[in-house]
């Protein structure tokens, strides 16, 4: 790589890493050109010149994000397994690197239709990445033969991103999420793998410890309160109905 395009390779991850920090403080509406130019230290005319929109910034951030992904799946090696669990804890670095940056991202892929291509693109990348290693895995003999390695891995895709939406809504801590996510994958993945491949599945499965509930906030008390009454008409609490007495 010569001189100019290191500079260039290295304003474009100064740029990414601008964007990162100001999606997670001001979410992407909050996002403008002329703030993350000056949060940069670039030009405006930089940023479309080495991107062209905010969503094409924002793409190249997933886009890396897979790269990271795939760049920790391990190109040789006996374990299937222990390849996909390369992959699944550098995908989880990714998220608890920069937590808020991934919610916001979340609410616009939810709420967005202009964020659809980008969603689509990113979920095509780590699909492509799980169904590499299940390919390999079946070559081997070690995934179910009709078991189809592109739709195994959309279907673990789906189970992570499960997961992944209860944590932005806040149903689940980090430990929770991995644990979820890892929890499903596994569990789909005894149903397809064999040989090695299954019995470390299984292994890992019974190994997997469930993570303690946080304690229950004066707000989770209150909700669970308010559930368990009814409203009169004049906006009064009411006691909830007692069950008919048998005598």
């Amino acid at each position: 790589m010569g001189l100019l395009e290191e500079h260039k390779a290295e304003r474009r991850e100064r740029i990414r890493a601008a964007a990162r920090r100001l999606v997670a403080e001001r979410g992407y509406d909050g996002l403008t050109m002329r703030d993350l130019a000056r949060a940069a230290r670039v030009s405006v005319p930089t940023l479309y010149n080495l991107f062209g929109s905010k969503d094409a910034i924002l793409t190249a951030e997933m886009e890396s994000s897979v790269g990271r992904v795939a760049a920790e799946l391990p190109s040789g090696g006996e374990s299937f397994f222990a390849r996909g669990m390369a992959a699944f804890e550098a995908g989880m670095r990714v998220v608890t690197e920069s937590p808020e940056f991934y919610r916001q991202l979340m609410r616009l892929f939810l709420t967005s239709p202009e964020a659809r291509p980008m969603r689509r693109r990113t979920e095509e990348g780590y699909i492509a990445v799980m169904a590499s290693n299940l390919t390999a895995a079946k070559a081997a003999g070690q995934l179910a033969d009709f078991a189809d390695p592109t739709e195994v891995a959309t279907h673990m895709f789906g189970l992570y991103i499960a997961a992944f939406l209860a944590w932005g809504a806040d149903d689940l801590d980090l430990d929770g999420f991995r644990h979820a996510a890892l929890s499903g994958i596994c569990h789909l993945l005894l149903g397809v793998a064999r040989g090695p491949f299954a019995a470390e599945v299984e292994a890992r499965l019974r190994g997997l410890e469930r993570p303690q509930r946080p304690p229950s906030t004066d707000h989770d008390r209150k909700e669970t309160s308010d559930a368990t009454t009814s409203s009169r008409p004049d906006g009064t609490p009411a006691r909830a109905k007692r069950a008919p007495s048998r005598e």
